[in-house]
């Protein structure tokens, strides 16, 4: 008996570990893509060698965002004034040291090492660093905790509303599939978040391996937590949910009072300043008050109103390094579960498969519980009343989430969280409507079918599927196209027609209906003084719930589409030479000096695999916001996994790095993860022991 118990022993050490044998050695190895698979003995040594690597591929670009985050960029070098007046008024300065203080000693030490890798690797590379950059050392704690919140709080939730009032629009995709729906048998998952192809929103790809877990995956520069990826028992990935934890309330007032409750209250006020550094040498300095009321923060008034903002966390700010440790340490669903019940990152859907062959889409965040309907919280609310103060939350578990659902497969493309799979799981009625709207645009509704028409899905297959780069609005009007060819002889108008229902919708850089199906849908929303996005708004039939792949469809006035139809020729000609021109001669992929033609199209039509373009000013458009970290996984006993990063591992136009796999992207490629040690041996371009740090 004995030794049977020590051969299970044995066996589930082999089996539990997740290297070949325990770790010795605190070192990096650096792969061929400039990855760092980050080996420590402890969590501490680990942190200090991450923010190392982060500093080694982006030194520059990471202490330029803790001087912005830190409030103090424009007094240090006379830019990001706007950031820094921001992050005063909201009152993140107040609260900065409290979220330190409240966190365990290990969260503290995690920090503690993070900040002092960033600081040592400046001590030995300073020369490496621009000078007004170096400005910001010594990097501390308190600036890790600044960063974070300027990223999740600032930027994705509440600075639209703050400058224009107006919701922000995020950008994402996921599956998630069990082994019913796989030929394998093993549940496999996509990663796929959309950002902007720069600054903040640059994803930094990494591996954290002690003899306690093995996790790979990426984070937005500067953040110590992997916040995506995988172990070797469980995987995750985000998309931007359709929450609502910002609001805005018009208030009423009379000289320093507001009124709430049927009485005139006193503003609670606050001085702050901030400098700029001049051109001449010299400081200017600007005084502010920051004004607030029960509601929130005032952000903008006249004589006889204020407009004030309540957003989650405004006054209990959670630094997210707690949850996102026990994320990546996870064995199994109950452990991710746990952690995502901690709601330290305030919004964010979370889709999940693991080893065991669980799946599971969970709509999560710091959802308020609020007073009213959905609609009633998409505009200004009135202040009058404090009964429209929200300050509860909805705990995680009664947010609405499927796990392991019959179909097989779960979606997300920052749709609402009712339509997941089909046949649907959720019943909208079962929660209240101020959680999340009830509608499905295009983008997910490509998504949703791609995964509904494919049966025993291999691993090769979901890499094709993840690339596929139609719009489904430009399919769904494909008959409605042609039905307008009876109603008219004009010569170019059937050119046209024929030029959209030829192309069979693909945003590759040969396509030659892309270009001329962009003019056509924005010269029909420019007609309908409407935004493209509401382009679905326009057609005959409206969205249904209960037909939500193939609704909405048909155009409500042929002749008006002709009409539509010949001026989007004449807009067309005026900038391409035919009516047939490939997508990739005028939109392009660059980076540095590197240059490839573009592949994606825009989210409002329908098209999965994102991109955006800006114009160049020489006729043509560059990318810059799309596709950014990828990853396919099977989660089989041996990972299977292959990713991508668009731009390459870092942002240092000097390095190697800096767009090495903007080419495969142009291609609709995917390069091998090199999860295994043994892997990243055969792949080394660079090994760096702690000791030599």
């Amino acid at each position: 008996m004995k030794n049977y118990i020590l051969v299970l022993g044995i066996l589930c050490f082999i089996s539990c570990n997740p290297t070949d044998s325990s770790i010795t050695e605190n070192e990096i190895l650096w792969d061929t893509y400039g990855v760092p698979h980050i080996y420590a003995t402890s969590d501490n040594d680990l942190y200090f060698m991450s923010a190392w690597g982060q500093m080694k591929n982006h030194g520059d670009l990471i202490l330029k965002l803790y001087g912005e985050a830190r409030g103090t960029s424009a007094e240090m070098w006379g830019e990001g004034f706007e950031v820094n007046k921001a992050l005063h008024h909201l009152g993140l300065y107040g609260q900065l040291q409290p979220a330190y203080d409240n966190l365990a000693p290990k969260y503290q030490e995690m920090l503690q090492s993070f900040a002092a890798g960033i600081n040592a690797y400046a001590d030995k590379h300073g020369q490496e660093l621009d000078a007004k950059y170096r400005k910001v050392l010594p990097v501390t704690p308190n600036d890790i905790i600044a960063h974070s919140f300027r990223v999740v709080n600032y930027e994705f939730l509440i600075r639209s509303t703050f400058l224009s009032n107006q919701k922000i629009e995020g950008g994402s995709n996921s599956w998630a599939l069990s082994g019913s729906k796989t030929s394998t048998g093993n549940a496999m998952l996509v990663v796929n978040p959309h950002l902007p192809w720069g600054d903040l929103f640059i994803w930094h790809e990494q591996q954290f391996v002690t003899d306690e877990y093995n996790m790979y995956g990426a984070t937005l520069v500067g953040n110590p937590s992997i916040t995506l990826g995988f172990n070797a028992n469980v995987s995750w990935t985000h998309t931007v949910n359709t929450i609502d934890n910002t609001d805005l309330f018009q208030i009423k007032k009379q000289g320093d009072t507001y009124f709430l409750d049927d009485e005139y209250l006193p503003f609670e006020e606050q001085k702050y300043t901030i400098k700029t550094l001049q051109e001449d040498g010299t400081l200017k300095t600007d005084e502010f008050t920051r004004k607030r009321t029960k509601h929130g923060i005032v952000i903008s008034e006249t004589e006889d109103t204020a407009l004030a903002i309540r957003f989650a966390q405004m006054d209990e700010m959670s630094p997210l390094i707690e949850q996102y440790d026990l994320m990546s340490k996870a064995k199994n669903l109950d452990d991710m579960k746990n952690a995502l019940a901690l709601k330290q990152m305030p919004f964010l859907n979370t889709v999940y498969a693991d080893k065991e062959g669980n799946i599971m889409h969970h709509f999560g965040g710091l959802v308020p519980e609020k007073n009213g309907d959905w609609d009633k919280w998409q505009g200004v609310v009135s202040g009058d009343s404090s009964a429209d103060i929200w300050t509860e939350y909805y705990e995680s578990d009664e947010l609405p989430v499927v796990v392991n659902p019959p179909s097989g497969w779960l979606q997300n493309s920052n749709d609402p969280p009712y339509i997941n799979t089909l046949p649907t799981v959720l019943d909208p009625k079962d929660f209240a409507s101020h959680i999340a709207p009830n509608n499905m645009r295009l983008r997910p509704q490509r998504a949703a079918r791609l995964m509904h028409e494919e049966d025993s899905i291999s691993f090769e297959r979901l890499v094709a599927l993840k690339h596929d780069n139609k719009a489904e609005l430009a399919i769904r009007l494909h008959d409605d196209l042609l039905a307008l060819k009876e109603e008219t002889s004009d010569s170019l108008v059937l050119e046209a027609i024929d030029v959209m229902t030829q192309w069979d919708g693909s945003y590759d850089g040969t396509s030659l209906g892309a270009l001329f199906f962009n003019t056509f849908t924005n010269t029909w929303a420019f007609e309908k003084r409407t935004s493209p996005f509401q382009l679905g708004s326009l057609l005959k039939d409206p969205w249904e719930y209960d037909d939500p792949i193939n609704t909405p469809d048909g155009f409500t006035d042929n002749a008006e589409m002709i009409d539509i139809i010949k001026k989007t020729v004449e807009n067309h000609l005026k900038t391409y030479p035919t009516l047939e021109v490939p997508y990739g001669d005028y939109y392009k992929l660059q980076v540095g000096d590197l240059e490839y033609p573009a592949t994606g199209g825009p989210q409002h039509l329908g098209v999965f695999r994102i991109m955006y373009a800006r114009p160049n000013g020489e006729g043509k458009f560059i990318g810059n916001f799309g596709d950014s970290f990828v990853l396919v996984l099977e989660m089989g006993e041996e990972i299977n996994a292959k990713g991508l990063l668009t731009y390459g591992n870092s942002s240092n136009p000097d390095s190697k790095h800096y767009g090495d796999q903007l080419e495969m992207f142009s291609k609709n490629e995917l390069r091998n993860i090199w999860f295994k040690q043994s892997d990243q041996e055969a792949n080394l371009e660079l090994r760096e022991n702690k000791n030599d740090m």
